[in-house]
């Protein structure tokens, strides 16, 4: 019987050692309460923390228009890097999508350096902003 809950246990105690390794980020999406305080110049005065094994920034532009968003992930990976996308319908729309791995880095501006590096799982993300682009453009 105490053979059969082992697997069990060491799941629980694995669970407890991975979460220890988090890190801290700022949380903030390009809609919502928290709109206008995503954008560069950030400010972290009142906004919200999640943990995560990484922290993401996007920030999307369309000419006169910005969005950013701050938030966690959960991919394991060392690390730090950023990539730039062009959306493909237009050619107008610039995403560039950054991760970091110490607590709180997500506060950084992005500069104009960009670090090529493997970010396909996340492309979707950067997909998502520009869509939201393209929406608020719409109405």
């Amino acid at each position: 019987m105490m053979v059969e809950r082992l697997p069990i246990a060491l799941l629980l105690i694995a669970t407890l050692f991975a979460s220890s390794d988090a890190i801290k980020c700022h949380q903030c999406f390009p809609v919502g309460p928290s709109a206008n305080k995503c954008a560069d110049p950030f400010s972290a005065t009142g906004m919200d923390v999640c943990e995560g094994f990484s922290c993401m920034k996007t920030k999307s532009e369309k000419i006169g228009m910005t969005l950013a968003a701050r938030d966690c992930q959960n991919i394991v990976s060392d690390k730090d890097d950023c990539q730039t996308f062009v959306s493909s319908r237009d050619s107008t729309t610039m995403t560039t999508f950054c991760v970091c791995h110490t607590n709180l880095c997500n506060s950084a501006t992005i500069s104009g350096s960009i670090h090529i590096g493997r970010a396909l799982l996340l492309f979707a993300l950067a997909l998502f902003v520009v869509r939201i682009i393209v929406k608020l453009n719409q109405a």
